[in-house]
């Protein structure tokens, strides 16, 4: 797909609503099973949710499809690669911020090393992650609709334009 192509069609409103939908489910879902990993208790793994309070950083949205389109969108099979590779980045964004924002895990790195590598072995979503994207799909989704406009969308699409007319691809 040409850049100009993939810019177009992955900065169109309606499928960056659908990415960030996408983003933020991964994150959350992703999230909330590292948590109860990481403490083995659901209850105090609920409280650890609350107390964390991790949301996505819509920005980092927006880079990462960046990213993505900036560097797969001339590969044959990119539209099959583009929700996996959005995965992956909203899964390692999820566990590194984990990481920063919990000051009490305790042997991080053999803990975070493990699921990083589930994570880019596309192991780490599981059937039951699955069926729970599933059901929030609609009601996130929804949310983004009513968040991002025309105007917002246009606004994103043209600094995305002009990054990759300056970024050298």
């Amino acid at each position: 797909m040409k850049l100009e192509d993939a810019i177009n069609k992955y900065f169109s409103r309606e499928s960056l609503i659908q990415s960030i939908c996408k983003y933020q489910l991964f994150y959350q879902i992703g999230l909330g099973s590292v948590v109860l990993k990481s403490i083995q208790d659901f209850e105090e793994a609920h409280k650890k949710l609350q107390e964390l309070n991790l949301q996505i950083d819509t920005q980092k949205v927006f880079e990462s499809i960046h990213e993505i389109v900036l560097h797969l969108s001339r590969d044959d099979n990119f539209e099959e690669k583009f929700d996996t590779h959005l995965k992956f980045t909203a899964l390692a964004q999820m566990l590194n911020d984990f990481v920063d924002a919990d000051k009490e895990l305790l042997n991080a790195k053999p803990f975070t090393d493990i699921i990083y590598e589930d994570i880019k072995n596309n192991k780490y979503f599981t059937e039951d992650m699955k069926k729970q994207f599933d059901l929030d799909y609609a009601p996130v989704l929804s949310i983004w609709e009513d968040t991002i406009t025309n105007e917002i969308a246009e606004d994103i699409k043209s600094v995305v334009m002009e990054m990759f007319t300056q970024k050298p691809v």
